[in-house]
């Protein structure tokens, strides 16, 4: 297959990531050092601490977007609060260190009031050690994606499904990776490419149900595809008019 695209960058950004400025008086004030001997006993209690500290009240706050498979007459897949359509020829990549499990609290307006996801090489949380918002816990899959060609390329989007179809198809896609490294002779392409496809079912209470694929088509390496060099020989292509521009368009 051909590398969808020759300037992807491979690099994923994290979706808790934020960079802050703080102004202080460090160079007026001498440093505190702890007593050396307590130090491990203060590590101790601060580990403690820390495990034991409960944010799954602080959601909402990834710097990624939101990928989603709408329930509407379609099935369509959408991201963004703006639901941007993705591009149905797009390839999008997964990001294998991003895989995660756990639970997210609803509440009647549909708001999220809680949500604890921890990384598939932790075990995952104990429902029943969760705090009690008034509402249940939903079990909840997500991982990571990047878009490697087309209009949405470079568009980074976090897909964190709660039903059925969706938890599924993140962990096929699971199975998949680890498939691969198992198979050993992956040659280092073990991250996932696929196009984000649907399938449906007919509920005898709710008619048409769309379900989720993630439908791997190929597989490159951490590091991104090789870059491809263009002929010298060949002229640059003349622009495309803007009746031929791609356009971003929101889902009906």
């Amino acid at each position: 297959m051909k590398d969808p695209n020759p300037n992807f960058n491979p690099n994923f950004d994290s979706d808790d990531h934020h960079d802050h400025d703080h102004a202080n008086d460090n160079d007026k004030k001498a440093v505190v050092r702890a007593p050396t001997g307590g130090a491990l006993t203060s590590l101790a209690a601060l580990s403690t601490a820390l495990n034991n500290l409960d944010m799954s009240g602080v959601v909402g706050r990834s710097l990624m977007q939101m990928l989603r498979l709408k329930r509407d007459g379609n099935g369509t897949w959408v991201y963004g609060q703006q639901e941007i359509e993705p591009d149905k020829n797009s390839l999008w990549a997964a990001n294998v260190l991003s895989f995660r499990r756990g639970y997210i609290c609803f509440n009647d307006a549909n708001k999220v009031v809680g949500e604890r996801l921890t990384p598939i090489t932790q075990p995952m949380p104990v429902v029943t050690e969760l705090p009690d918002h008034g509402f249940k816990w939903n079990e909840q899959w997500a991982v990571n994606l990047k878009c490697l060609n087309g209009t949405d390329a470079g568009v980074e989007v976090v897909y964190k499904p709660t039903t059925v179809g969706g938890i599924q198809a993140v962990a096929g896609l699971i199975e998949a990776v680890r498939d691969r490294l198992n198979g050993g002779q992956h040659d280092g392409k073990i991250v996932p490419v696929m196009r984000l496809e649907k399938d449906s079912y007919q509920h005898s209470q709710y008619g048409r149900v769309w379900t989720p694929l993630l439908a791997v088509v190929d597989w490159m390496p951490l590091d991104g595809p090789a870059p491809v060099t263009a002929p010298t020989s060949s002229p640059p292509s003349a622009p495309a008019s803007s009746a031929e521009q791609p356009r971003r368009r929101r889902a009906g």
